[in-house]
Order: structure tokens, then C-alpha cells, then sequence
């Protein structure tokens, strides 16, 4: 039963049209990984076109979060800016970006104090 059940996965997700194998799989997936970071900003379906990260957070952090995206939400919507702010397309990708640019201008010492400061260690 269990193969029934791998078989009928396989041929739900295979992709009919193209049988790619080594060289090929490879040289397909760098071309999508091109074309999907040139438009991934104007991806129609995010859920279907982007990857997918699972991360837990305290509910100190959770909660913190919230707040951010409720109050970037309001000052977006009462500004002049044209802007429907939305949490998976907009909120958490500008978190990601903005904390990996900040990490990336801290030093080694500096994270480790941080985390040393904190409940992540």
C-alpha cells in the first residue's frame, strides 16, 4: 500500500513534460533559481513561487512582532503612500533583509554579546 501511495505522489508532482537526470535537473534548477530571484518580487501566488522557512519564536518576540507589523500597517495606511501592506509578501521578507543586512555589518564579538544578552543561548 505504501508504494501505491509513492506512486500516486510521483505521478501527481512529476513533471510530465521534461525528463531531467543529472547535468539536467542541475542546469534547471540553476536557470529557475535566475529567473525566480528576477521576479520574485512579482510573484502572483507567494506560496507557490517562493520558498518556505519555518522559524519559532517566545512569545516575547512573537508578540513583538505583531506589534511591529500592526503599527508599520497603520502609519503605512494613514501616509500618503500607496502601500497594502501585506504580512507574507511584504513584512516578514523586509524583516529577514533588514536583519541580514544588520548582520552582516556586526562583528563576530558583537553577536555574541548580543545572544549572551538574551534568552537565545
Amino acid at each position: 500500500m505504501t508504494d501505491d501511495l509513492n506512486d500516486r505522489l510521483m505521478d501527481r508532482f512529476e513533471d510530465d513534460s521534461e525528463d531531467q537526470t543529472g547535468e539536467n535537473e542541475d542546469e534547471a534548477k540553476t536557470e529557475m533559481t535566475s529567473s525566480t530571484s528576477q521576479t520574485s518580487q512579482k510573484a502572483k501566488n507567494i506560496k507557490k513561487e517562493w520558498n518556505v522557512r519555518s522559524f519559532y519564536l517566545d512569545d516575547d518576540l512573537d508578540s513583538e512582532l505583531t506589534t511591529t507589523f500592526k503599527r508599520l500597517d497603520l502609519e503605512l495606511e494613514e501616509s500618503d503612500i500607496d502601500v497594502n501592506l501585506k504580512k507574507t509578501r511584504h513584512f516578514y521578507p523586509l524583516i529577514v533583509a533588514l536583519g541580514l543586512e544588520r548582520l552582516e555589518e556586526m562583528e563576530s564579538t558583537e553577536i555574541t554579546e548580543y545572544l549572551e544578552g538574551t534568552d537565545f543561548l
